[in-house]
């Protein structure tokens, strides 16, 4: 049972978390402020030159705060010759350094920068991986050695007027942590407010505070807990927001839009870096993707974008059943479409619709086969195919349609969407299952009723239903009484799912399509689950035009709900052609850590500590081992976070040196220092070893 406080302040009402505002040198962050986007630079921080052209780039793509690393005192102190190569040319945008291992370079560094951040993981302490039990007093002169270690350090931003940010990584919480408290959200959170409590000892706030992992969940539930514990102890710093080590691509935005736009929906966030292994410049666009909707929202909080939950003040919100601080999927009832099994513990299904007219029975045809035919050997497929009737004359389409199906040998579930106007004046179609709802206008009596023929017919047919909630259609005698709220929606919701329950019909799911799908989704399974009505869920998104509007908002709205362990199948809406649409849904599911239809790959967005070309080396071993289902493959460009956050990985391919490689199995290194050259076939080697090798179809 939790008994932490809320760690937002309604998860069915945006609303912003309330923090005190920190200067990174001219730039405020936090309170009303905009959530600000920043990045990291990869080049050498020796090389000042580059390091100067890199950080105006980044600022000219709409940088607000540039990271630089600083590994050791040279580095540290070459910080000042950027910045003042940076002011020479009349830019002055906040620099942050970026500190592992090496409080002295903290310090020196506190001299040159806005902010410095160091890791409460590594800034006092040596990773061994060693385990022994700490009694009460051994713990406490743990946590006296590191104050005095760290005292130094918040004496001088104290005196400079400097910035900190507290930045856990789950890949590198210190032995200390990982022996009380395991590789948890719980230890990643522990980990940073020590280092806090020490902070505030010194009367010392000018803090930011992170909690990244490159698994988005552990991230989202890592902030949750934050947020809650630092409400629990009266704390109200703002936080940065990141998925690290979330890789390249289509996949590094997924996982970065899932796991920040998860956190952004619940008010949660102040600033935000997209980690990508790729050009740092790149990682600006994606960013302000992400934030964008909700700097409007910031802009313009009386401009209302999501439904209210009630106009009645005396009707209370449901209590939810998911765990937020901890992945727990929404039960739900299994059922039939045709030959596929959706809810209960079957995985998530995917669902895609054709977007050419059903008049066109050739664009119709084209669509579906493009859709559930694999491009290559094994590959996903959409697994249900929509098609929207809107007349008469289209469900004579449909039906010359499905002989066309069955003459190209193409057997794939079919999702009819259809106004209920239309089923009483012609025979119901053959399809797995019919999405639709009672017409809104009628009177109650006769809602009711159209809602019990709809069932009768659907039963009669043994065809499975989904009733496909939005705003426009809740009745009007709830709309009278309830208003256009989540309330309405969901007493529809439950309504319908009653009616079919009386009837005995077994195959049902409900759909809800509105502006804000997030808080939609919570309330309908709060209220569902509170009546034990245990519907599956069928995630939709509203209509989204253009690949970055579906690539970053279904990525933000479905993997949200996914992480919250809501939903049984899933539908992007959108002008995506079919191979996008395909690998997009996967690569949500992939990154919700629920599907899993290629390798995964955890690479890290390079540095200045790279020993290695991560970018090119990316590549490379993505072409060669991307066919490898159910394989995590780590590529980390130094030691910093890779023996960590390869706990989540199979195996690892990690910087050791100059041109050098170690390969890990686990957290297990197995081999040391290979050339370059010879590292990729041994990792190839060592997965074949391993026995999780296929050759390429």
């Amino acid at each position: 049972m939790i008994t932490l406080p809320a760690y937002c302040h309604d998860p069915f009402s945006y609303r912003r978390r309330p923090t005190r505002v920190v200067h990174i040198g001219d730039v405020p962050l936090g309170g009303d402020y905009p959530i600000r986007v920043q990045s990291m630079t990869i080049s050498d921080t020796m090389d000042t030159a580059a390091t100067v052209a890199e950080t105006i780039a980044l600022v000219e793509a709409g940088c607000e705060i540039v990271r630089i690393t600083a590994p050791s005192l040279n580095e540290a102190e070459n910080l000042r010759h950027i910045k003042a190569a940076l002011h020479q040319r009349g830019v002055r945008v906040p620099l942050v350094a970026d500190i592992h291992f090496t409080p002295n370079a903290a310090l020196k560094a506190a001299e040159y920068v806005e902010k410095v951040r160091i890791n409460p993981g590594n800034y006092a302490d040596k990773k061994k991986f060693a385990e022994r039990d700490y009694s009460e007093s051994e713990y406490q002169a743990e946590l006296e050695r590191i104050e005095e270690r760290f005292k130094p350090l918040v004496l001088k931003l104290k005196q400079y007027g400097v910035a900190m940010r507290i930045g856990t990584n789950h890949g590198s919480l210190s032995d200390r942590i990982m022996n009380r408290f395991g590789d948890t959200p719980e230890g990643m959170v522990e980990s940073a407010l020590e280092f806090v409590r020490i902070c505030q000892r010194y009367d010392y706030h000018a803090m930011v505070l992170s909690m990244k992992a490159s698994n988005p969940l552990v991230m989202i539930q890592a902030y949750r807990l934050l947020a809650a514990r630092m409400a629990e102890e009266g704390m109200d710093y703002p936080f940065h927001l990141g998925v690290t080590e979330a890789g390249d691509g289509e996949e590094g935005r997924v996982k970065s839009a899932i796991g920040i736009g998860a956190l952004l929906e619940d008010g949660i966030g102040d600033t935000i870096r997209v980690s990508l292994t790729e050009d740092s410049v790149h990682e600006i666009p994606a960013a302000y993707a992400i934030v964008a909707p909700y700097n409007r929202r910031l802009a313009s909080p009386d401009t209302a974008t999501s439904l209210p939950v009630c106009l009645s003040p005396t009707t209370p919100a449901p209590q939810e059943t998911r765990n937020p601080y901890g992945y727990r999927r929404r039960c739900s009832d299994e059922i039939g479409l045709g030959d596929l099994q959706l809810g209960g513990t079957q995985p998530v299904r995917v669902e895609l619709a054709t977007t050419v007219p059903l008049t066109d029975i050739d664009g119709t045809l084209a669509q579906i086969q493009a859709l559930c035919t694999p491009a290559t050997p094994g590959a996903p497929v959409s697994e249900m195919i929509r098609l929207q009737v809107q007349s008469a004359a289209d469900l004579v389409a449909f039906a010359q349609l499905r002989q066309r199906l069955l003459a190209a040998h193409l057997q794939v579930p079919l999702a009819l969407g259809l106004p209920a106007a239309l089923l009483s004046a012609h025979p119901l179609p053959e399809a797995a299952k019919l999405v639709t709802i009672p017409e809104p206008t009628l009177t109650a009596d006769a809602w009711r009723a159209q809602a019990r023929q709809i069932v009768t017919l659907v039963a009669r047919h043994g065809l499975g239903l989904e009733w496909a909630l939005r705003p426009e259609t809740v009745p009007s005698f709830l709309q009278e009484t309830v208003g256009p709220t989540l309330e309405s929606l969901a007493q529809t919701a439950s309504t319908l799912v009653t009616l079919t329950r009386a009837a005995a019909l077994p195959n049902v799911l409900v759909s809800c399509e509105v502006a804000q799908p997030v808080p939609a989704y919570r309330y309908l399974a709060a209220r569902l689950d509170a009546q034990g009505l245990m519907v599956p869920l069928h995630l939709k998104t509203p209509p989204l035009v253009g690949r970055e509007a579906a690539l970053f908002q279904a990525s933000l709205w479905l993997g949200t709900l996914l992480s919250d362990g809501l939903g049984d199948s899933l539908l992007i809406d959108s002008d995506l052609p079919a191979a996008e649409a395909i690998r997009l849904s996967y690569n949500i599911l992939q990154a919700a850590r629920l599907r899993m239809s290629k390798t995964e790959f955890i690479s890290c967005p390079s540095c200045g500590r790279t020993l290695f070309n991560l970018q090119t080396t990316t590549e490379r071993i993505k072409t060669r081992m991307s066919h490898l289902k159910d394989v995590k493959i780590a590529i980390m460009g130094c030691i910093v976070n890779g023996p960590g956050e390869m706990a989540d990985a199979d195996f690892g391919y990690v910087g050791s040196g100059p041109g050098r490689i170690s390969l890990y199995v686990g957290k297990e290194c197995v081999e040391r220092n290979l050339p370059q050259e010879q590292a990729d076939e041994r990792l190839i080697q060592l997965i074949q070893t391993h026995g999780k090798w296929v050759d390429p179809a």
